[in-house]
């Protein structure tokens, strides 16, 4: 039989990790199983909470539970999942819990959820990541803009320790820790964060010797491996090398268990083919107009703005050399008069939707779907239109 894995999830956030571990099949197996995800925050633990409730009603079923479909449609008020399926709502309440990990009551239930999937799998894996605001270049410019920071008291920089705690009580056949790259360059205490983590990971073990070998995600050749680390950049993973739409560079460390480290090496999996757009991925969605943040927002009275901004953009230019760029910034305003624009939202689902014969596609659209959620724009002020003039003619 193969192996089965359960998985413990920290600072789960709304479940993106431990998405991707659950949905992996391998020849029709899933290996990875969700023992307990944990996340603090409120909206984020209902997202959470939410997929683990529609990944084991699809598993019990075989397809997603109707009321869902109609409430991501917009067309119902979201409803109580428990009258959906009670049992169903229980199991996932069990796994996604909403609680600060470092209290007594976090502790509890980990080493609960620990000891039950000591009992129910073959090995076990601890995922994560801890909070990334205290790493973040952004999050750290807002610290420092703040009267009497002191980053030394900051204690989401010491979060990593409670991953470790659970790590060194869980013993896990392999953990996975993700965070932004300004981890590798974070100080406190005159130090790097970066240095104290390693620091601790080294110290899980005894006589010399480490508990778990650290390895770095590489591609090489179209291929992506574990291997060992030379340098703290090593452990960085740009996304756009595994296919996804997106440039989201972030530090991965993988620790396998060093009496399975040895089993791990020269392993490797192909990894998607030639980099991806955003346009690959939803430029098959209908165009949408930009909003109005203030005052009317109709249609009408976006038209009216954007042929003003072109008007004004088209007198800019007047010598001879500048004839095209006028000419263009007039018929923008000329089709602006001619045609009705696109609206702010659309929840219609595009042609072909779920039938493509693409991985990326296949992977992103869920044909039971009745409509696209969330597909709008967001409201600009009548000034920062002008710079959009000129990206409507194409």
């Amino acid at each position: 039989m193969p192996a089965t894995f359960g998985i413990v999830d920290l600072f789960a956030g709304p479940g993106g990790l431990g998405e991707g571990f659950a949905s992996f099949a391998l020849d029709g197996h899933r290996p990875f199983h969700i023992g307990i995800s944990v996340e603090k925050e409120s909206s984020a633990h209902q997202t959470l909470t939410l997929r683990a409730f529609l990944r084991e009603y699809r598993a019990k079923h075989g397809e997603l539970p109707q009321p869902f479909i109609d409430f991501h449609a917009g067309l119902i008020a979201e409803p109580d999942w428990a009258t959906v399926d009670a049992e169903t709502w229980r199991i996932a309440t069990e796994e996604a819990r909403c609680l600060e990990l470092g209290t007594e009551a976090a502790r509890t239930a980990t080493d609960e959820a620990i000891a039950r999937l000591r009992r129910g799998f073959d090995e076990t894996i601890l995922i994560g990541g801890p909070p990334c605001q205290a790493y973040s270049l952004v999050g750290r410019a807002r610290s420092r803009g703040k009267q009497g920071y002191v980053p030394e008291d900051d204690a989401r920089h010491y979060l990593f320790r409670e991953y470790i705690s659970v790590l060194d009580r869980l013993r896990p056949a392999a953990f996975v820790m993700e965070n932004v790259k300004g981890m590798l360059s974070s100080t406190v205490e005159s130090r790097l964060v970066f240095e104290l983590l390693m620091e601790d990971l080294s110290s899980l073990g005894t006589g010399g010797v480490h508990l778990y070998e650290l390895r770095a995600i590489r591609v090489e050749d179209g291929k992506a491996s574990l291997q060992e680390a030379t340098r703290p950049s090593d452990f960085i993973v740009r996304t756009e090398d595994f296919g996804v739409p997106q440039r989201r560079h972030r530090v991965i460390i993988v620790g396998i268990r060093s009496d399975l480290a040895a089993d791990a090496s020269g392993t490797s999996i192909v990894v998607a083919g030639p980099k991806r757009t955003v346009a690959d991925a939803i430029g098959g969605l209908s165009s949408l107009r930009s909003g109005l943040s203030r005052g009317d927002d109709s249609a009408g009275a976006w038209r009216s703005t954007v042929i003003d901004a072109a008007k004004l953009m088209a007198g800019m230019y007047r010598t001879k050399d500048d004839v095209s760029l006028r000419d263009a910034f007039s018929t923008i305003a000329r089709r602006l008069r001619a045609g009705a624009p696109p609206s702010r939202m659309s929840a219609a689902l595009p042609d072909g939707y779920g039938a493509a014969n693409d991985d990326l596609l296949r992977w992103l659209e869920r044909p039971e779907l009745r409509a696209i959620a969330q597909h709008e724009t967001r409201g600009h002020m009548a000034v920062d239109l002008h710079a959009e003039v000129s990206r409507i003619d194409g």
